[in-house]
């Protein structure tokens, strides 16, 4: 499969002459030398950074407690004696603060009863008010933590741009200019927001947001990477500069762990065929029955969705150790497949 091709060209910095390389992407580019920052093909603009409160010995500190807990709570706390340390990399991260005025409105309807006690309660509001959205500055790279790493942002720690404060770590250039930062903030504020309000109602029928972007700042934050081996394979945690929080980290699969998974599909999967066994014999005692109550026959039905949803889990969990690594957030739970019976069965009753 071809892969597409990356031009690199070499410039020479207009403030101190120095020559660095210019990716085909980038739109807003840095010089490593003297910080001049501008657009390319045009002017200097303005320029921010968040500051980094960590250092190598700190981010190893931080990383090594995180291991030491993420472990103990899914893989098994025995592997952090097999685990070898890197030194950790930073980079410093292309942002734009987006900051604005934004109106939104939401209108849904919420079940909430059943049978013939349901009942749909609808859910309509407005707001409005001032909104900073941070949106990273880069198209085509994928960069491990990076949605985590955004959400922590904030002003607290914020000032004129320096290269003197980037500590000799790489400045990533920007792929997007100010224009399209503001899409992008429009898009992510518009997708968390449907996010949220499907968790307060089971049916949203109208959203709409309208953002009125005032400024547009480039800015650039800092963001650690650590490597670290276990067992010859190698894993990655990230942590970010600007608070000193574990943002995310993968965890190698154990036998402890393929164990626990093993078992928990076994369980879910017997479950599972319990209940089917006990539906026949539910649905004969409901034919034989004189109730004509609507609500009764919700029974049967609970138990199909019940058995289903357990039949499901088996197979996610079990596909949990199949896998090389798993990912953990910063509280040490693991991410992705994650299943919750309880939360499912609320769900069905619910519903």
């Amino acid at each position: 499969m071809p892969t597409k091709s990356t031009t690199v060209t070499q410039f020479r910095c207009e403030k101190c002459n120095a020559p660095y390389p210019l990716g085909a992407d980038d739109v807003i580019a840095t010089c490593p030398y003297c910080g001049y920052t501008f657009v390319v093909g045009g002017s200097e603009i303005k320029h921010l950074i968040i500051q980094n409160k960590l250092n190598p010995k700190s981010v190893k500190t931080a990383v090594t407690k995180w291991l030491a807990l993420a472990s103990s709570k899914s893989v098994g706390g025995g592997v952090i004696k097999d685990i070898t340390l890197e030194e950790p990399t930073l980079r410093w991260i292309p942002i734009f603060r987006v900051t604005g005025q934004f109106e939104s409105y939401h209108f849904g309807v919420k079940k909430e009863g059943s049978g013939d006690n349901a009942r749909h309660i609808r859910i309509e509001d407005r707001d409005s008010g001032e909104f900073t959205e941070w949106v990273i500055a880069r198209r085509h790279a994928a960069t491990f933590g990076i949605d985590e790493f955004i959400r922590t942002l904030d002003d607290r720690k914020i000032k004129n741009f320096e290269i003197a404060h980037t500590e000799g770590a790489p400045v990533l250039n920007s792929e997007i200019d100010d224009r399209d930062a503001a899409k992008r903030a429009h898009t992510t504020r518009m997708d968390r927001e449907r996010v949220e309000l499907l968790e307060k109602m089971d049916k949203l029928l109208d959203h709409r947001l309208n953002l009125n972007p005032d400024t547009s700042t480039y800015t650039h934050a800092p963001y650690w990477l650590v490597r670290f081996t276990y067992q010859k394979g190698t894993f990655r945690v990230a942590v970010s500069g600007a608070t000193g929080e574990i943002l995310l980290g993968e965890l190698p699969v154990t036998k402890r762990y393929r164990l626990k998974k093993w078992f928990t599909s076994i369980f879910l999967l017997i479950g599972s065929g319990l209940l089917f066994q006990v539906l026949p014999y539910m649905l004969l005692v409901l034919f034989q029955g004189s109730s004509d109550s609507g609500d009764i026959w919700a029974i049967p039905l609970i138990i199909i969705a019940v058995a289903g949803l357990f039949w499901v889990a088996s197979i996610i969990v079990l596909g949990g150790a199949l896998r090389y690594e798993v990912e953990v957030d910063t509280e040490g739970k693991e991410r992705g497949d994650r299943f919750s019976i309880t939360e499912a069965i609320k769900k069905v009753g619910g519903k």
